[in-house]
């Protein structure tokens, strides 16, 4: 729909004003009758088809990752819309959830401390694009202000259950062979980064997080969550 394409475009120029490395937002163009949006082009493997070729850069390239939110994180999201009230509606239209299950979710979540980081919600190996220059991180649609841990705990949440689109099953061995130990790592090296944060912190965040992400209704998703 047409305002998702006017959504991106603001939230493209909002971050292309923060110090973080992503795709520069070159123009807004329609084409018989159907918008689009021209970026810079970026060259390079993502950080996901890298670790899966080279499985023993895994700890290294976590620790990268940790390092890439962190700088994510010490922006303010001056412009994006706050992320609390958007996953408070997303769990609200959730299905999946008993009413009693539900209720407690979004009281846990109303308890929980707010912020105006800067949140991508969508960050993990596969958006981070390994270029000559260094890393670019992309897809920056579903970015918000808000608590940084929430954003740590969704990238938790899909390192532990996310399924790769397209992934035969050599693939998801492969996946599945190093995703505990990239996870870990990264979660290791992002709390030395941030001495005030805790690892119940981020369980706790993991907990909103994830009955927002059964909205997703991804295949292979739905138990794990």
């Amino acid at each position: 729909p047409p305002h998702w394409v006017q959504h991106e475009i603001g939230i493209g120029r909002a971050i292309n004003g923060m110090a973080v490395p992503a795709p520069k937002l070159v123009d807004a163009i329609e084409i018989d009758g159907r918008r689009g949006i021209i970026y810079e082009r970026v060259d390079g493997p993502t950080m996901l088809r890298l670790v899966n070729s080279k499985p023993w850069l895994a700890a290294r390239l976590a620790r990268q990752l940790a390092e890439l939110h962190t700088q994510i994180h010490q922006q303010r999201g001056v412009g994006l819309a706050p992320l609390r009230p958007s996953l408070r509606d997303t769990i609200q239209g959730v299905d999946a959830l008993a009413p009693d299950l539900k209720a407690g979710v979004l009281a846990l979540l109303d308890r929980l401390p707010d912020d105006d980081a800067l949140c991508h919600f969508d960050f993990h190996p596969d958006q981070v694009i390994l270029t000559v220059r260094g890393p670019v991180i992309i897809d920056w649609m579903t970015a918000f202000r808000g608590h940084p841990l929430a954003d740590v705990a969704r990238t938790v949440v899909i390192l532990m259950v996310g399924q790769v689109p397209q992934a035969g099953r050599a693939m998801r061995a492969l996946i599945n062979l190093w995703r505990g130990l990239f996870g870990r790592t990264y979660l290791s090296r992002y709390l030395a980064l941030h001495p005030g944060a805790t690892q119940t912190d981020v369980r706790t965040w993991m907990i909103p997080v994830a009955a927002g992400r059964l909205k997703e209704e991804i295949e292979g998703e739905r138990e794990p969550l």
